[in-house]
């Protein structure tokens, strides 16, 4: 489906959005805020809203694109249900909210290997198969991945 206005969702559909991990703790406290850091300038984004993807292997291309300087150890990647919030189209794979988003509301990401019964950092997500499993978590039980050795 092409979308070229705002929308609203009357049904659950997933949204997706990168961030760094010394963000968690005010992301956990008090959700998602829309805003326009330096990483969104210097994409040449230039609105205050709370930017996302709805396609889910679009953060990798974030990833890429806005923290190719930063460990995939500082980064999480949050989930956010689009259902009866009106949002706005940036292009064709990245879109913004201009109002707030609660914690209650917002998931991380961690990607399980359940071989070795191990977290794996986000690049994992390349490689996906069928002994991986992709698991969302509850804000109110947030700690950031630690780095095996």
């Amino acid at each position: 489906m092409v979308i070229l206005d705002s929308f609203i969702w009357r049904k659950d559909h997933y949204a997706y959005h990168v961030t760094n991990v010394n963000a968690m703790k005010s992301i956990c406290q008090y959700g998602l805020k829309p805003l326009c850091g330096e990483r969104s300038r210097s994409v040449g984004d230039s609105i205050k809203g709370i930017y996302f993807t709805d396609y889910f292997y679009s953060v990798l291309e974030w990833i890429d694109l806005l923290y190719k300087d930063v460990s995939v150890y500082d980064l999480e990647v949050l989930r956010f249900n689009l259902r009866n919030r009106k949002w706005e189209i940036k292009n064709e794979n990245e879109f913004y909210l201009f109002n707030k988003v609660s914690p209650i509301g917002i998931s991380y990401l961690r990607i399980c290997d359940k071989t070795i019964n191990e977290y794996l950092p986000l690049n994992c997500l390349e490689r996906l198969d069928s002994q991986k499993e992709l698991i969302w978590n509850d804000l109110n039980e947030y700690s950031p991945l630690v780095k095996k050795q």
